[in-house]
């Protein structure tokens, strides 16, 4: 599966549609591909996700981790909305009931800053769960985890990828805790080797 960049979701509706190619536009070959989308307000959300939904995407992806000071700080979306499980619930309807029967699936941190403990990050994806529709891979809904939490004051985007450390147990944890979930991991896997010593 192909992620693309994350697409800030103003930008997608302040942009008139010649120019939205250049946005969301993609090779036919490089099905399967995901688009990630940031925001925080449901409405626009809803709106970038309707948008979007005719580019064909298999997957339109809320990313809820990022760690940017753009993005978590002064956006105050990215990994800034683990903080609001019940927000990103929110999103997570308006974006479904956009996405042209695309699934809609989540990219998160394992926990920000202080709320960083497995009851937070459990709660998180009860709550968030609920909202999300099954993917076509096998019938779940599905969260990509970046198994570090982000640390939004006093670390860069690039130290928050490599300086908090890697849990990777808890991703195997919430595949247990929550069997009518899928789960993907990311962040600190660098080879095809790394890839398949931790699945």
């Amino acid at each position: 599966w192909l992620y693309t960049e994350m697409e800030v979701d103003q930008t997608l509706v302040h942009t008139d549609h010649p120019r939205l190619d250049r946005y969301l536009d993609f090779p036919t070959a490089t099905h399967p591909s995901v688009l990630q989308l940031g925001g925080s307000d449901p409405e626009v959300m809803a709106r970038a996700t309707a948008v979007a939904a005719p580019y064909g995407y298999d997957e339109i992806n809320l990313n809820c981790g990022c760690p940017s000071p753009k993005v978590a700080g002064k956006g105050a979306f990215g990994a800034a909305l683990m903080l609001e499980p019940h927000l990103v619930r929110e999103i997570v309807c308006a974006m479904r009931e956009n996405s042209g029967g695309a699934p809609v699936t989540v990219k998160c941190r394992i926990g920000v800053d202080d709320y960083d403990s497995y009851d937070d990050l459990c709660n998180f994806v009860e709550i968030v769960s609920s909202a999300m529709n099954p993917t076509a891979v096998d019938g779940r809904p599905l969260f990509a985890i970046h198994a570090r939490k982000a640390i939004l004051g006093g670390l860069s985007p690039a130290e928050n990828r490599t300086v908090p450390p890697l849990r990777y147990e808890w991703a195997y944890a919430l595949a247990r805790d929550f069997p009518e979930v899928g789960f993907v991991v990311n962040g600190g896997i660098d080879t095809l080797r790394e890839a398949a010593d931790i699945a």
